[in-house]
């Protein structure tokens, strides 16, 4: 299945980045999901505790209760908007982990110190701050408390059957504690939080109606906190530490992918380098004079990947086409790059990552022309253009409706592939085929096009479209 090619923000490029934003993607799911529920929870107790109202000893107390719970919902869904920017803020920031955690005294020591956390004492520790912290704790299970016994100032006798709409809120708010729980907020605040309410309830039953404490909808109620209280917890803990084996199994992945990339540079480049050395003539000056420079530039290419982790500094797209068309002058191949203005204009939205998918591949092109087509000259043609119509939806992902794909064309005249090997498909092709998976897999592609005395190899890759001016009216 062909995955489109979605690109990736500058600071989510790090494995260890993309791990944490995996979290945080995770726990702002399960608070999207709170929130959504306070919302519904606020319509219904604006329906109905207005009619609820009609019939209690005190109807204005009634309403005034309204507004208390009204306010505190808004409070808790601002509250959660604006520690969800802090955090995104905090981790644009570029901050490391460490001292995150460092700066959290109270969250981090929470999930640090709460027995039994698992994954949700990692998850605070590791992640920094949470967007549910212990001042949304403390006010949510306070103001449950508060709201319950004020219904035994408002309401009478049959207050057991008149708290329905408030009990919804108050199991709400145990199920957001929950999550806090399992976000790395102490355990303890939980339990006694979840014990103050389901006591507050019974409490304020029973001076109502004593009998009704025996009632089976009572009892569910009573019950019913704790199992929600637990299950939420586990719930999240789940959600969490499944969250963090996806972003393991990602940096796996993402480290096995680097070695396969190691792989195809010794290939391409150094073992191109070292057969070089067994079939020079050293009686052949310039020969000698191309096999230094090629050993020269193998040499500052390991240095730099052993520096940064990759064989070659970052560079715009143009600036890569440049380099590879340096280093094929080692190999004795001479390649004219046709470069047109619009390209250069467009070449500031292709992205690092993009350029250094497209490096790779261009480079094993390249080697490969001397080596099997047996020729030294070639032209590369770069050129940015509309995604075709095919493609149109996986470039939209790239970055708007529409989008572009950027193309790169190594022409040759030599004698072409072998009509068997074209048979088997790019998939065959020893040098290519790494290549070929990874762009297909962002949506690119890697086309050959091969006939004696002519060949084509095509790369493509979406990038985002052209910010385009509004039309005017």
């Amino acid at each position: 299945m062909k995955v489109p090619y979605r690109r990736r923000r500058p600071g989510a490029a790090s494995p260890a980045v993309r791990h944490r934003l995996a979290w945080r993607d995770m726990e702002w799911q399960m608070l999207r999901i709170l929130l959504i529920f306070r919302l519904m929870h606020g319509i219904q107790l604006a329906v109905t505790v207005p009619g609820i109202a009609g019939h209690t000893r005190h109807p204005g107390r009634a309403l005034t209760l309204l507004l208390a719970v009204l306010a505190e919902s808004l409070w808790f869904v601002l509250h959660i908007f604006r520690n969800h920017r802090r955090v995104l803020a905090r981790d644009a920031g570029g901050e490391p982990d460490a001292a995150r955690s460092a700066g959290t005294t109270e969250d981090g020591a929470a999930g640090q110190g709460a027995a039994g956390q698992g994954a949700a004492g990692q998850g605070a520790a590791g992640h920094g701050p949470t967007v549910y912290d212990s001042t949304t704790a403390a006010v949510e299970l306070g103001s449950a408390v508060v709201f319950l016994w004020a219904c035994a100032l408002v309401m009478g006798e049959n207050r057991a059957a008149d708290m329905a709409p408030l009990l919804v809120l108050t199991t709400e708010q145990i199920s957001g504690v929950g999550v806090g729980s399992a976000l790395g907020q102490r355990l303890r605040v939980l339990v006694g939080g979840t014990a103050a309410v389901a006591a507050s309830y019974a409490a304020v039953v029973a001076l109502g109606d004593p009998s009704a404490l025996g009632r089976s909808d009572v009892l569910i109620g009573l019950t019913g906190y704790g199992a929600l209280a637990y299950l939420i917890r586990r719930g999240g803990i789940f959600l969490l530490q499944l969250s963090a084996d996806l972003g393991d199994m990602s940096l796996q992945l993402h480290e096995q992918e680097q070695r396969k990339l190691l792989a195809i540079e010794l290939h391409n480049h150094l073992g191109h380098t070292l057969n070089a050395f067994q079939r020079v003539d050293i009686t052949d000056p310039e020969q000698l004079d191309s096999l230094r420079k090629s050993a020269v530039v193998a040499r500052e290419r390991l240095a730099t990947f052993i520096a940064t982790g990759r064989f070659s500094e970052s560079v715009p797209l143009i600036g890569m086409v440049h380099r590879q068309v340096a280093l094929a002058t080692n190999d004795r191949l001479t390649v004219e790059p046709i470069i047109p203005d619009h390209v250069v204009e467009a070449a500031a939205r292709i992205l690092p990552p993009e350029v250094e998918l497209l490096e790779p591949a261009l480079r094993a092109l390249l080697i490969n022309v001397p080596r099997s087509a047996g020729v030294h000259d070639a032209v590369l043609h770069v050129d940015v253009m509309p995604a075709p119509e095919s493609a149109a939806g996986e470039a939209g992902e790239a970055g708007g409706e529409g989008g572009d794909v950027v193309e790169l064309v190594v022409t040759d005249h030599g004698t072409g592939f072998p009509p068997e090997v074209l048979a088997s498909g790019v998939g065959r092709m020893r040098s290519l085929a790494v290549h070929e998976r990874l762009l297909r897999e962002r949506g690119g592609a890697l086309r050959v096009q091969s006939v004696s005395g002519l060949t084509q190899v095509t790369l493509t890759l979406p990038i985002a479209p052209a910010t385009r001016a509004p039309k005017k009216p």
